[in-house]
């Protein structure tokens, strides 16, 4: 099975739970994930000890390694627009040759032009549930 780069907004409980459950499903298929917000590195405990350059550097330094680490990237695209840092991640595994996909189980985007062309781009595939996720590796 694959390693897997997980990528999106962590800054709810609601955000974090839906991590944690598709880290979960991942793993329950016998794929390896590396969720960000499991790596330690929570942002207002670094916070606490590291100034904020510290932290950011920190942060991206961890994520960047593990990008490059990751066999394949995939990219939570729900909510009225994807995270910033993770588009940037998305960037980050594109220009790496990683294989990219998204992960969008809501519509709120379908009514309007949908995703950044951008994003869409550097996207092999969108999945619209968990349970499509059985098909990766792509």
């Amino acid at each position: 099975m694959s390693k897997i780069y997980v990528a999106g907004p962590m800054f709810s409980q609601a955000e974090l739970a839906f991590n944690e459950t598709l880290a979960d499903f991942l793993e329950s298929l016998g794929h390896q994930v590396f969720l960000p917000q499991r790596s330690g590195f929570q942002m207002t405990e670094l916070l606490k000890t590291m100034t904020p350059d510290e932290v950011s550097r920190l942060i991206f330094s961890t994520d960047y390694e593990n990008i490059r680490k990751n066999d394949l990237f995939l990219l939570v695209l729900d909510g009225r627009v994807p995270d910033e840092g993770a588009c940037v991640a998305l960037g980050l595994a594109f220009a790496s040759n990683k294989p990219c996909c998204g992960l969008k189980t809501g519509s709120r985007s379908e009514f309007t032009t949908g995703n950044n062309p951008m994003i869409d781009g550097s996207l092999q595939k969108i999945f619209r549930s968990l349970e499509e996720l059985r098909k990766l590796p792509l």
